[in-house]
């Protein structure tokens, strides 16, 4: 069956079709069916299930927040459910919303006009088992009992990526890359173990086991003579905890960190949800005295607006604006963009990805300040770190 071993949300305010649909994705073998009455009730639904949703099938027209404010969201808060439209709207409709869809970044499978029916639905169900199946696999791929076992025995570890001045080569900061040392399959990377932490709810705290730890490691480099910073993820599901600023003040107080020795970065999905707590949250860490920046800037929409609410210090520009931009002029635009806002803002412009000398040279001429990637150093094990830095001011001279 099409449907089998896939998890659904059916989101439409009338309840005959509401209920109709619902019984019609399970008579295709859906493992799970969820339903919600308007656009509000969804995003809730798409949060808060114990494993996430794979598609949701969305009507446009509803009360309260309609399906286009849905999607919206959908797309901000950087959700993999794919999404599959449905309405009885005019067909040259459907597809702008469809277009609408797509800009956002939602895995759009298709538009359907109504009623749905299985000769309907069932190509774009089958096309969204066919091109991710490796990908489904590697997201959800290890149990609860292994994760738990993982933690027990302490698997689990940063490594870092150098982040170094792009106008002298200096080495100014050190990243956290998330590792598993996993006893029979060797060192797993993140995308092919974090789907596992998160759909078991623990994404939250595996992100403060690597805040203590990024912390703590960053101290010994201290003690070693490397005195620089350590820049890590604040990976939450939500930033809306109002003791989180003072949890992350006791971890670097407890391993013996000053907070200016740490940048913290979100996400835009991060920031996106309950954002009057979040930039509460954000300032108290800015007051405190950590650096603050936005987590690979140019993947998601995150509104211009936005950006400037937060007292941001850095700005990571995602490796997609980087790759190539040295040699394809049609790649410099949103590379130009993102490093002119950083300017209007007073961010410190930090690159990824930068994979050749070229690349570097012209992000410096653009007025980047810090950059990493392949051809600076891959993330390094924290016990490789001194002797790679070592090596790599000899070679500066």
């Amino acid at each position: 069956m099409p449907c089998t071993g896939l998890r659904f949300l059916v989101v439409e305010d009338e309840d005959f079709q509401r209920k109709a649909l619902a019984q019609l994705l399970t008579t295709l073998g859906a493992e799970a069916v969820y339903s919600a009455d308007n656009g509000q009730t969804a995003l809730q639904v798409v949060w808060d299930c114990d494993r996430p949703v794979d598609i949701v099938v969305s009507d446009l027209d509803m009360p309260g927040m309609d399906g286009m404010e849905f999607i919206r969201h959908l797309g901000e808060t950087g959700s993999d459910a794919a999404l599959i439209l449905t309405s009885a709207v005019e067909p040259e409709l459907l597809d702008a919303v469809a277009n609408m869809a797509r800009a956002y970044k939602v895995d759009l499978l298709g538009a359907v006009c109504k009623p749905p029916t299985a000769v309907k639905l069932r190509p774009l169900i089958e096309s969204h088992r066919s091109s991710r199946p490796e990908q489904r696999r590697q997201d959800d791929r290890f149990s609860l009992a292994e994760i738990t076992q993982a933690w027990a025995d302490d698997e689990f570890e940063p490594w870092f990526e150098p982040t170094v001045e792009l106008a002298t080569g200096v080495v100014r900061a050190l990243s956290t890359v998330p590792r598993w040392q996993h006893p029979k399959l060797g060192m797993i990377d993140a995308p092919a173990f974090m789907g596992s932490i998160e759909a078991r709810g623990l994404n939250d705290d595996f992100a403060w086991l690597m805040l203590r730890k990024s912390a703590l490691q960053c101290r010994r480099w201290h003690t070693q003579g490397n005195e620089l910073k350590v820049t890590v993820n604040l990976s939450f599901s939500t930033l809306t905890d109002v003791n989180m600023a003072t949890r992350v003040q006791q971890i670097a107080r407890l391993e013996g960190l000053d907070p200016r020795f740490m940048v913290l970065t979100v996400s835009e999905r991060a920031l996106n949800t309950g954002l009057a707590r979040a930039l509460e949250n954000l300032a108290r860490l800015r007051v405190m005295g950590f650096g603050l920046g936005i987590d690979d800037f140019g993947s998601g929409l995150m509104a211009v607006e936005q950006l400037a609410l937060v007292a941001f210090t850095e700005m990571k520009i995602d490796a997609s604006l980087v790759t190539g931009a040295d040699a394809a002029d049609s790649g410099r635009a949103g590379l130009a963009v993102a490093l002119e806002l950083a300017s209007q803002l007073k961010l410190k412009a930090v690159a990824g990805g930068i994979a050749s000398k070229h690349e570097w040279n012209l992000l410096y001429e653009w007025g980047c300040v810090l950059g990493q990637g392949p051809f600076i150093s891959p993330a390094l094990r924290s016990d490789a770190v001194a002797f790679w830095l070592s090596r790599w001011r000899q070679q500066r001279g």
